[in-house]
């Protein structure tokens, strides 16, 4: 196959992966997939743990925050609010 054809399906593929990883997280899917990744023991895992994540990420980032006046300065910049 045709190396760029290759890299661009890999790149719409990671798309595809990370807009439904945002969509489950944030809880904007439908109902029925929904239930379907409720009903499946290890999708229910890895969604406790992408919270889990994303809670400790939050954590050392209103730490880094309160410990760093140069990296609250870069977060207002870039308009970020956490």
């Amino acid at each position: 196959m045709n190396k760029q054809f290759i890299t661009e399906n890999k790149q719409v593929v990671k798309e595809f992966l990370g807009n439904l990883l945002v969509k489950i997280i944030s809880g904007k899917i439908n109902r029925d997939f929904k239930k379907k990744i409720e009903n499946d023991p290890a999708l229910r895992r890895e969604k406790e743990n992408f919270k889990k994540l994303e809670k400790k990420m939050l954590d050392r980032i209103k730490h880094l925050q309160k410990t760093d006046p140069d990296f609250e300065n870069k977060l207002r910049k870039l308009g970020v609010e956490i």
